[in-house]
């Protein structure tokens, strides 16, 4: 799955450490933009010396200077840090967007033939996974900073913590800390049927693969409770014997997802959610179409079925 980067080894924890040359650069654009070079015939996240040198074409020193000292440290993979830039406008500007999913070839005319913004969606679909694990963690960190530039309390401008990963208020004090949002995902069996629930969200691209039944947990809820109130809600089952499977940090949608296998109890008719799942159909292992990867915690659990193993 995307945490699953052995065996490189990832340590969150927050320092004061200047960015070094051979360090990486993540850079983020809208609301799912990453920053993606082009080397060797791969696509890869950029070096601080690879985005020095593309600042030497657009910026002046100054401008430069500013940018480095702007750098913010998220964490370290082995002995590599990882660190947030925050490119001027005009310079997102002239880097090409790629939404599109792996159904279009990714462009060759790059900008200056080097670099992409490329969807967050589309860069999970890349190699190695510890990279794509960098940026989605990434994503998580720079999407929570975004929340954060004004105090929820007073509404007061924040700065980064001196000692921690926090922001914190510069008039009440207020001390802000990264948020994960907890979810359960489920994949609901029919044991006498020999098949697996599988159902597509209405709000996601009709070219989305097909998925569990999934949801957060609200507050004051248990994690069971909230497979039980989630999988009622969506596609009007109970369910019984309940087992996690797994658990993985998303950081794509800033949750931490907890995978449950459980088994349809009584009445196995579907009656969909209508305004939030466009179809919800019982599949066979035969059925279940192939899936390219299992970086997520859901992909992982549909295979593993198909295969007879979970």
């Amino acid at each position: 799955m995307i945490h699953e980067i052995e065996p490189h080894r990832y340590d969150p924890e927050y320092r004061k450490r200047p960015a070094g040359d051979e360090d990486i650069a993540l850079i983020y654009s809208g609301k799912a933009g990453i920053f993606t070079a082009y080397k060797d015939g791969n696509y890869c996240l950029p070096t601080i010396k690879d985005i020095r040198g593309f600042a030497n074409e657009e910026m002046s020193e100054m401008e430069i200077s500013e940018l480095m000292d702007g750098c913010y440290f998220l964490f370290m993979i082995d002995n590599t840090g990882y660190y947030q830039i925050e490119l001027p406008e005009r310079m997102n500007n002239v880097v090409s967007f790629v939404k599109t999913t792996d159904e279009v070839p990714l462009p060759k005319d790059l900008y200056k033939g080097k670099y992409i913004y490329m969807s967050i969606h589309r860069f999970r679909e890349l190699n190695p996974v510890s990279m794509v694990f960098a940026g989605a963690t990434g994503f998580h960190i720079r999407n929570w900073k975004e929340t954060v530039r004004y105090c929820g309390c007073c509404g007061a401008p924040t700065k980064p913590s001196e000692t921690e990963r926090a922001f914190v208020c510069t008039e009440c004090g207020y001390t802000a800390y990264p948020q994960v949002a907890p979810a359960v995902i489920v994949a609901v069996t029919n044991k006498d049927k020999d098949k697996i629930l599988l159902v597509r969200n209405l709000r996601r691209p009709k070219n989305v693969r097909l998925e569990l039944v999934s949801g957060y947990v609200e507050v004051g809820e248990s994690f069971e409770h909230a497979v039980h109130r989630e999988v009622l809600e969506e596609v009007g089952l109970h369910v019984k014997n309940l087992r996690i499977y797994k658990d993985q940090p998303w950081g794509i949608s800033g949750a931490h997802m907890v995978g449950y296998v459980a088994e349809v109890d009584g009445d196995d008719n579907v009656v969909r959610q209508e305004d939030e799942i466009s179809e919800a159909k019982w599949y066979s292992r035969d059925e279940i179409p192939e899936y390219r990867n299992r970086l997520s915690v859901g992909s992982e659990m549909i295979l593993k079925f198909k295969e007879g193993k979970l």
